[in-house]
């Protein structure tokens, strides 16, 4: 099992207060176009460095795509430990489903092999 915590929650913790202060503030329709627009771009300029194998502007643009997505949690008024607390849980459940797939002994019915995941996608 993973634990929770992990250095990247610390290492964000300044940006995600500064963020979050915004916190019980109703967010404006044009406001919230503008942050997911914004979002938009940068999350296409990250795939094309990583299609053109550009290492520093995948940096570059993961970072702010990070920050694009603290901005928007801000907006909706989300905290951030929810989205962390989520994130754990979706990678809990898959080394769950990994572990199953591996789990060797006598099984029930037809079953030739070890159980497989159908998918590689995270529930």
């Amino acid at each position: 099992m993973t634990t929770p915590s992990s250095g990247a929650v610390e290492t964000l913790a300044p940006l995600l207060h500064a963020e979050v202060k915004r916190e019980g503030v109703v967010s404006d329709d044009k406001e919230t176009r503008h942050l997911a627009g914004i979002l938009g771009l940068v999350m296409a300029e990250c795939t094309a460095a990583v299609i053109e194998g550009d290492r520093e502007e995948v940096i570059r643009s993961s970072a702010g795509f990070i920050r694009g997505l603290v901005a928007i949690w801000g907006d909706q008024g989300l905290d951030p430990d929810a989205v962390w607390t989520e994130l754990h849980c979706r990678i809990e459940m898959g080394e769950l489903c990994l572990r199953l797939s591996r789990a060797s002994g006598p099984h029930k019915g037809r079953r030739k092999g070890p159980w497989r995941v159908a998918t590689s996608k995270l529930p």
